[in-house]
């Protein structure tokens, strides 16, 4: 015990810091998209599966970093609406989604530590950044097509801007949950929103523009998925809002993660609290 408790002092002394717990694990639950097509007062409308694999980096009982990849499917229609206006404008849209996050984890308890004060169960918070890909399809004759490239709001055309919107974004996920450890593995419940910079996530983010003039310039396929609107043609909307321009599009992710605990706090942990407490 005494040559243990030696080997622990020469190992906090030199390298300065203790033995870590990591986890690698997975998770499984759904995604949600919340934008111009499914306004808050809608959601979670158009709830989808959405799955991915996570490794958790605990720096102490209190804290740890994740790395997850999660992919999963967003999607909203104006058809699914009770809005009156929205089933008159009848868009859609579909985006695959890819998602790389890194965020930080505090512990509201102890958590499964080799304190004796240590708890199995802790509630959490967690905050941090994201990258993630989404581009989005609209849906035509039985064929999805990519919105991006077709300029639907005029990108690319003489009265719009010249570049159509990227696909791939930043985001900053934040949420809380709730931790449950049973042995070597832990059991984590999570809800997290992810604010975007983007209003293109569902392709509608500004205004109509001019039928015939997108039309002759991007193509008939861009007229027809930039306004399959149920009203009556005869009069143009050019110029009118398609979207809310002052807002930006979310999305949201609940899901139950499994992880299984690769290495744990060590006999040196136990001796460096027993440690400080005697301090």
């Amino acid at each position: 015990m005494v040559r243990l408790f030696i080997t622990c002092l020469l190992i906090v002394a030199s390298a300065g810091v203790r033995a870590q717990v990591s986890e690698l694990g997975i998770t499984g639950g759904a995604a949600y998209y919340i934008g111009d097509l499914n306004p808050t007062r809608h959601y979670p409308k158009n709830t989808k599966p959405a799955f991915g694999a996570l490794f958790r980096y605990n720096f102490s009982d209190r804290y740890a970093v994740r790395l997850q990849g999660l992919t999963g499917m967003l999607q909203a229609f104006d058809a699914n609406s009770k809005d009156t206006l929205q089933l008159i404008r009848n868009l859609g849209f579909r985006a695959r989604l890819i998602e790389f996050s890194a965020v930080f984890e505090v512990n509201f308890r102890k958590y499964r530590s080799k304190d004796k004060d240590s708890k199995r169960w802790t509630p959490f918070m967690f905050a941090g950044l994201a990258y993630f890909h989404a581009a989005p399809q609209g849906y035509l004759n039985g064929t999805w097509y990519n919105l991006a490239d077709l300029g639907t709001e005029g990108q690319g055309t003489t009265v719009g801007s010249s570049d159509t919107y990227p696909v791939d974004h930043m985001s900053i996920p934040f949420g809380a949950g709730f931790k449950v450890n049973a042995g070597r593995f832990d059991f984590q419940l999570e809800w997290g929103l992810r604010r975007t910079w983007t209003d293109h996530l569902d392709d509608v983010g500004g205004t109509y523009v001019d039928q015939d003039l997108l039309a002759f310039e991007n193509g008939p396929l861009a007229a027809s998925l930039a306004d399959p609107s149920l009203a009556d043609q005869g009069y143009s909307k050019a110029g009118l809002a398609r979207g809310d321009v002052n807002t930006k599009d979310w999305y949201q992710y609940t899901g139950l993660g499994i992880t299984y605990i690769i290495t744990r706090f060590s006999d040196c942990d136990e001796q460096y609290n027993w440690m400080r407490k005697r301090r």
